[in-house]
């Protein structure tokens, strides 16, 4: 009966593992086909989640008041992500091109930053250490890199929903693969 178990735990795992890399692939093909639009879907649910997260910090919030010394921080950050969740909800093609713009436009401040600091390091260290290049090199990349997120923040995030979207049909591939595998030595 024990072989019987293990052989039907089996075929379930290989079953399992071809669904989520058929999953894995429409998501990566839905990506890479619809970025704008999966771009829009991934901030409308922000915004969902924000207003849902508001709510809820209110409404703890104020059940808690009594007990709580600084409530009023709850006050706040719960009215700052209704605010920002309702903006997100009825606007949500102008909230995607500004959360997009702002996310891009940090990750690019971050890379310009680091890039800065290895580029420096580098400099530094020239003739102390080996590898010295390589951080030099890093760090221009990484200054290129914050240039072009800074300089067009839509158009990087649209760039990385699609190098997303590669990478999830590589994965769900790979996991396809995994579970024929899986499948011949059940």
């Amino acid at each position: 009966m024990t072989n019987n178990t293990n052989k039907d735990m089996a075929n379930n795992v290989w079953k399992l593992i071809i669904t989520r890399g058929v999953v894995l692939v429409i998501i990566g093909l839905v990506l890479l086909l619809f970025p704008s639009a999966s771009l829009t879907t991934l901030i409308f649910i922000l915004g969902i989640y924000w207003l849902i997260d508001g709510v809820v910090t209110l409404y703890n919030t104020f059940k808690q008041r009594k007990i709580r010394r600084n409530w009023w921080w709850g006050l706040v950050t719960g009215s700052l992500a209704v605010i920002a969740g309702i903006i997100v909800v009825t606007k949500p093609f102008s909230s995607t091109v500004l959360t997009t713009s702002f996310l891009m436009w940090f990750l690019g401040i971050v890379a310009l930053i680091n890039g800065i600091s290895n580029v420096i390091t580098s400099i530094r260290i020239k003739n102390h250490l080996a590898g010295e290049r390589s951080m030099l090199w890093g760090g221009i990349f990484s200054i290129i890199l914050g240039i072009l997120l800074i300089s067009s923040p839509y158009t990087s995030a649209l760039v990385m929903v699609k190098v997303i979207g590669a990478l999830a049909i590589f994965a769900g591939l790979i996991t396809l693969f995994l579970g024929n595998q899986v499948r011949k030595n059940t």
